[in-house]
């Protein structure tokens, strides 16, 4: 969302002490687990103008019954599983069945994987995410996803 006053991008921002990021960064970690307000969240760190935290959707906040500016209760730990990707069962599906669309996901980078996967499984009706999935599949075998050379 842009503020208007001041031109600038304005998100949900949870920031992170400097002494989480030092811990997380000794043990070679980005990826985080835990809940907020009790929901589960699974996130990456990222630093903006200089100050590390965690980019919270608004869908995460609804969820926390959070608003922008409240105090959270935050409990977080290294991802167990930083590699892995929730498909969901559209995608899961659409790829055991179309090989050449799965042996292309399979060779993208984990972010890209896990980018596809996020835009094949954030739809809310099991039409839009099968719509989705197909789509994505067609592209992927067809090398035509946003970034591909022609």
């Amino acid at each position: 969302m842009l503020d208007a006053a001041s031109g600038r991008f304005v998100q949900h921002w949870l920031p992170l002490s400097p002494e989480v990021v030092e811990a997380l960064r000794n043990a070679g970690h980005r990826r985080l687990v835990g809940t907020l307000n009790g929901v589960p969240i699974r996130l990456a760190q990222h630093t903006i103008e200089g100050q590390p935290g965690l980019l919270l959707s608004r869908q995460t906040l609804r969820a926390a019954r959070a608003r922008p500016g409240d105090t959270l209760q935050a409990v977080l730990q290294p991802d167990p599983t930083p590699d892995a990707i929730e498909l969901g069962e559209e995608f899961a599906e659409v790829l055991l069945q179309d090989e050449a669309a799965a042996a292309r996901f399979h060779s993208l980078t984990l972010g890209r994987q896990r980018g596809l996967a996020h835009y094949a499984t954030s739809a809310k009706t099991p039409e839009t995410r099968l719509k989705r999935a197909l789509e994505l599949a067609r592209k992927l075998r067809t090398n035509t996803l946003y970034g591909d050379q022609k």
